[in-house]
């Protein structure tokens, strides 16, 4: 117990005073100031690369704002650095083009686009990305497709509920349930011996 309490307070005490690199109690610690986060939603691949997509809220509804946030993943599941990207919004069911958003730099692949739908209605984003040095796609845009609606019923509401709420948290249910029977069965048996 007193181990983990002082790998605590040396990373607390690191983390509070911004060091980089630090070396406490024969420990050395490598402090970074770069954080990689991901979108998760719906994923496509594009030969070695994969791209995810999620809309924020997970269902938006005309006159709300919402974000469309992508991920473009390397092979190892990394962040591209120096992407050139642009959406494209189209209508679904008549196909006529929305919104454009035009190319902008990003120092990273995990892009997101703010946007206020004015009608509830099926919709395609298609994002065109150019990766800098990629022999294909430098110059040539990589375009990846994705259906996604606005102001769904509320039944499609329900069923995001139960994927991204429900579902996570009856596995962690799940999980701590059978860690707890574990060990109180390990305690019982050891009384009893």
């Amino acid at each position: 117990m007193t181990f983990y309490i002082v790998i605590v307070i040396v990373v607390e005490y690191g983390l509070l005073n911004n060091y980089t690199d630090s070396h406490y109690f024969g420990i050395n610690i490598q402090w970074s100031n770069v954080a990689n986060a991901h979108f998760f939603g719906v994923t496509k691949r594009v030969e070695s690369y994969q791209i995810a997509f999620q809309t924020f809220p997970f269902v938006p509804f005309a006159g709300e704002n919402s974000t469309l946030n992508f991920s473009i993943l390397d092979s190892n599941n990394s962040n591209i650095n120096n992407v050139y990207a642009a959406l494209i919004l189209k209508d679904k069911d008549t196909g006529g083009i929305v919104a454009q958003i035009p190319y902008k730099f990003y120092e990273f692949s995990d892009i997101t686009f703010p946007y206020r739908f004015q009608n509830n209605a099926r919709y395609v984003a298609t994002l065109e990305a150019k990766i800098v040095g990629d022999p294909k796609y430098d110059r040539k845009p990589l375009a990846v497709d994705f259906d996604f609606a606005v102001g769904s019923s509320p039944v499609m509401l329900f069923k995001e509920l139960l994927f991204y709420y429900v579902l996570p948290a009856s596995v962690i249910l799940i999980i701590v349930s059978a860690i707890y029977y574990i060990r109180k069965k390990k305690h019982t048996k050891n009384i009893h011996i």
